[in-house]
């Protein structure tokens, strides 16, 4: 097992709130429709149509959402033949260390969280030039104060481990060769490092 940081308190109330609100009115909303179904409204009627659509945003909201969005605790495992990382309604995803191309490391290290928006907005803005260099991005976090992105040739898995720099030397030792960036966001900026092969 590689320990993963805890889930943040904001994403744990998401995680709570979203089904809280949605399931409730998934339900009224179905009754709603039976009800206008059983006393005779016509299915092409725009009443008819404006449940249907209402029943499938919270539908969307309800289950969509949650899968998509980070928020229930990420688990990650390392084997010896790659990484794999499960989630709640997400299942489990395994990246196999030999298409792992590279390695980046975002640390914050400030002791109260006081790292500057602009260091904060440079590992967001590493993350959407990945993303607009055709590579599709899973988001496996759980909190923002460590993440690690592995790289393969398609996809980009960013997870947050409680110990970076532990998962990062154990999976060196599974591709001896691989490329890795160390960057410290700082309340003086960014420290950037790269770990050659």
């Amino acid at each position: 097992m590689v320990p993963a940081l805890p889930l943040s308190r904001r994403r744990r109330f998401l995680g709570y709130i979203i089904p809280l609100l949605n399931i409730p009115l998934f339900a009224f909303e179905a009754y709603l429709t039976y009800v206008h179904l059983s006393l005779g409204m016509p299915v092409s009627s725009p009443e008819f149509l404006n449940d249907l659509l209402l029943l499938g945003l919270t539908l969307c909201l309800g289950l969509i959402l949650p899968w998509w969005a980070p928020i229930y605790a990420s688990r990650y495992r390392l084997t010896g033949d790659g990484v794999i990382i499960t989630r709640f309604l997400r299942g489990s995803a395994t990246i196999p260390c030999t298409s792992i191309v590279r390695a980046e490391v975002y640390l914050k290290r400030e002791p109260r969280g006081e790292v500057p928006k602009e260091a904060i907005r440079y590992a967001r803005d590493a993350v959407e030039a990945i993303r607009k260099g055709g590579l599709k991005v899973s988001d496996y976090t759980n909190a923002e104060e460590a993440i690690v992105l592995l790289l393969t040739d398609r996809r980009v898995y960013m997870l947050s481990p409680e110990s970076p720099k532990s998962i990062i030397k154990r999976l060196r030792h599974r591709v001896p060769r691989l490329p890795v960036r160390l960057v410290e966001l700082t309340s003086k900026g960014k420290r950037v490092r790269d770990l050659g092969a």
